[in-house]
């Protein structure tokens, strides 16, 4: 899921590019388009991790978002890292920049210290494979790789930013299957995970590894991997209200969530939940999944002066695997744009009811995030 990274703070724009070249090979200048944009909401057979608006304008954003959660109870240690090609005027929170292809990390170390980094490219590079892709962020010192090492494949992030004093590289291992927000990886699917607001789930869950040298010192952890990507040819207060996204891993599930709140008041919801490599829900229907703020400033929907909650209640269906009530708390805030975004690292808690009534507790660790842009 995304911004102060939203799934991260966003910025930049990315403008003409080679569409639909054999190799499918998409070259992103730095400057905005004045031109009108593109924008895609139903899938294809393949290009689920393409670029999906062009050219980039001052309205359009659309953006590649990477993390890894530690899944050491007794660590706070995470990394978040985003590619964006979006104009700042299109992004809630930024400043304004003739700046167009921006990187940017969020680290937490296990002791609950903070880095956070941007920098500038001069172009990018997004090479789509299949229903992956690779991108190369030119002069910024961030790249990512996917090969197709193995039957799943495999996403390397490269971080060699000089300036930025961060170097090593980040491994994802995927162990849940790619969806969109209603269905499946495949073609003819429906896109929107809200009005106009595109959204992509290359990496539900993955085996990830952390090794990195921040400023002279070494930040290396396993954990819970996740990569997505959001787009939209609108600014995004153009269409939300509020959102609340996240994803987790609890027993033998990897789960994600996405409950959205559009400006006309009207609900829209995505629920994913894998076992093994096997999906179980993939489905953007009413009642599919219901996600609730709880604790302190638990007020629905959120507004801008609401403030953050400690907690968050899902309530998801498994189809013949039963349903999981699940309790999500806040272990610490890894990224804000105050007052309209938080972005936390957190335990998740819940109980599995199956359909012959046999009840199992799980825990497990979480990445999520609130949006409130709303008063």
């Amino acid at each position: 899921m995304i911004l102060i990274g939203s799934r991260s703070l966003l910025l930049a724009s990315f403008v003409v590019f080679a569409w639909a070249t054999v190799s499918n090979i998409y070259h992103i200048p730095s400057a905005l388009s004045n031109a009108p944009n593109h924008a895609q909401f139903t899938s294809n057979n393949t290009g689920l991790d393409a670029p999906k608006v062009h050219p980039i304008n001052a309205s359009a954003f659309d953006w590649w978002y990477f993390d890894v959660v530690s899944t050491d109870p007794a660590s706070f240690a995470s990394a978040v890292v985003v590619f964006y090609t979006a104009s700042s005027t299109a992004i809630p929170g930024q400043a304004p920049s003739n700046m167009t292809l921006p990187v940017q990390i969020w680290l937490t170390f296990p002791n609950g210290t903070q880095i956070f980094a941007q920098t500038q490219a001069d172009a990018a590079t997004v090479t789509a494979e299949g229903d992956f892709s690779s991108g190369d962020w030119h002069g910024s010192g961030f790249s990512w790789q996917y090969a197709q090492d193995s039957g799943t494949g495999s996403f390397n992030i490269l971080i060699d930013a000089p300036d930025s004093q961060i170097k090593g590289t980040i491994n994802f291992q995927p162990r849940a299957p790619a969806h969109y927000p209603c269905g499946p990886a495949q073609g003819g699917q429906n896109m929107e995970v809200g009005p106009q607001i595109g959204w992509a789930n290359a990496l539900p869950d993955a085996v990830s590894t952390v090794d990195l040298i921040v400023s002279g010192t070494k930040l290396s952890f396993s954990g819970a991997g996740y990569h997505d990507k959001n787009w939209s040819d609108q600014p995004l207060i153009s269409n939300l209200a509020s959102w609340y996204w996240g994803h987790g891993r609890i027993g033998p599930y990897s789960i994600v969530w996405f409950d959205f709140l559009a400006l006309n008041g009207t609900e829209y919801v995505s629920a994913y939940a894998s076992k093994g490599h096997s999906i179980l829900v993939a489905s953007c229907e009413p009642g599919s999944i219901r996600v609730r703020p709880t604790g302190q400033n638990s007020m629905y929907p959120p507004h801008i002066s609401t403030g953050d909650p400690s907690g968050y209640h899902i309530t998801l269906g498994l189809g013949t695997e039963g349903s999981l009530e699940l309790n999500v708390s806040v272990e610490v805030q890894i990224a804000a744009i105050p007052p309209i975004y938080t972005r936390s690292k957190g335990r998740v808690t819940g109980v599995l009811t199956t359909v012959g009534r046999e009840v199992e507790e799980m825990a497990g660790v979480a990445l999520f995030e609130q949006f409130a842009l709303t008063e």
